[in-house]
């Protein structure tokens, strides 16, 4: 009897992550090479200064979806990485024979609902009956995870319905929670964080300002938006994003301290973790350097293409080796924010492990 091949998603993932990383080199190098041809005397190019920044911001966009699936694939263990190909997969190949859209533009909204329930699926959030739809799509290609256990999950649920009255009264209880919860977030000054929300509006503000002011300096050269006007800035939107960071990890703080005092109760912990304690658990710590990242990819990014760019401009071996060396720490930049995202991946998944360990009865399948 031939051994079932259990599926695994290898292809789904080697096709998202190869094909993004190959239209962003694409970008990014051949972004790089315009600008760098552009600038010659002897350039035949007729892309110019504006072609090589369109071909840029084009591999940083699919550059970003590729850090994306990187994130998303490495906090995922291999089942729920299965899982979650698997669900997309189904409804993709159910409504496109053979895996080829013949109409594209008019299932992005069924893309986006497949992305929801694999993100469900992937988390654990799926029923029994939803397992079994898309089971029913492709019944050649068996769930990846341990359809045994969902059935016997489901089968105490059915066996423990509660009765209408049963119902309204845990509800009740509920809400009361979540009040009391309310209550002692605010009793903490924790229920409006307006330090926290300021800060991070003005350091939106000012990445933006910042960005804008260096397209202005590398379109007319103005010398009002100067390199030196778009170093502050951005040393600014590094400041507020640090500061932003560290007032949300001081409240996540606060806020663990107030989720386990009300988990010290067995009754209240039994009752599952009330709405407003959410939040608490399932934001990892670490924000005050999470929220570098970003600032560390777009600037190494930046001087990666601008060090590269100029490499090919410099006539003298020593001005080419500064540039030489210049790319060299920018890449390392850019690499270490990448890898930094990998462990903020992780960071999070478990922070989403431990909040879905605190739900209890509350789990949105089982809440009914």
């Amino acid at each position: 009897m031939p051994r079932e091949t259990k599926y695994t998603g290898f292809g789904y993932w080697t096709v998202q992550i190869g094909f993004s990383a190959l239209l962003a080199l694409l970008g990014l190098g051949g972004g790089v090479y315009v600008l760098v041809d552009s600038s010659r005397p002897d350039s035949t190019s007729s892309a110019g200064v504006g072609g090589g920044v369109m071909l840029i911001l084009t591999g940083v966009v699919f550059l970003l979806l590729l850090i994306w699936l990187v994130v998303l694939m490495t906090s995922s263990s291999r089942e729920q990485r299965a899982i979650y190909a698997w669900a997309i997969m189904q409804e993709h190949v159910a409504r496109n024979p053979g895996a080829r859209p013949s109409r594209p533009a008019s299932t992005v909204a069924a893309d986006v609902a497949s992305l929801e329930v694999a993100t469900r699926a992937r988390n654990g959030a799926l029923t029994l009956d939803e397992v079994l739809r898309l089971q029913a799509l492709r019944p050649e290609v068996p769930y990846p995870g341990d359809l045994d256990a969902l059935r016997r999950a489901s089968a105490v649920r059915a066996a423990s319905l509660l009765t209408p009255e049963q119902r309204d009264q845990r509800r009740a209880q509920w809400a009361a929670d979540d009040d009391e919860a309310l209550s002692r977030l605010h009793n903490a000054g924790l229920s409006t964080p307006r330090a926290e929300r300021f800060v991070r509006r003005a350091g939106t503000v000012a990445g933006w300002a910042a960005l804008a002011c260096f397209l202005l300096f590398v379109g007319s050269r103005l010398p009002v938006f100067g390199i030196g006007t778009v170093m502050a800035l951005v040393g600014v939107w590094c400041a507020l994003r640090l500061a932003t960071g560290t007032l949300q990890d001081s409240r996540i703080r606060e806020g663990r301290v107030l989720v386990e005092a009300w988990r010290s109760d067995p009754g209240r912990a039994s009752r599952g973790l009330p709405a407003p304690f959410a939040e608490y658990v399932r934001t990892p710590l670490g924000a005050w350097w999470m929220r570098l990242l970003t600032p560390a990819t777009v600037i190494g990014l930046f001087l990666l293409i601008g060090g590269a760019s100029n490499i090919g401009g410099s006539s003298e071996p020593d001005e080419r080796s500064f540039f030489v060396g210049f790319t060299g720490l920018a890449a390392a930049l850019f690499l270490a924010s990448i890898v930094l995202r990998l462990v903020a991946g992780r960071r999070s998944a478990a922070a989403h492990d431990r909040f879905s360990a605190y739900q209890g009865p509350r789990v949105p399948a089982q809440a009914s």
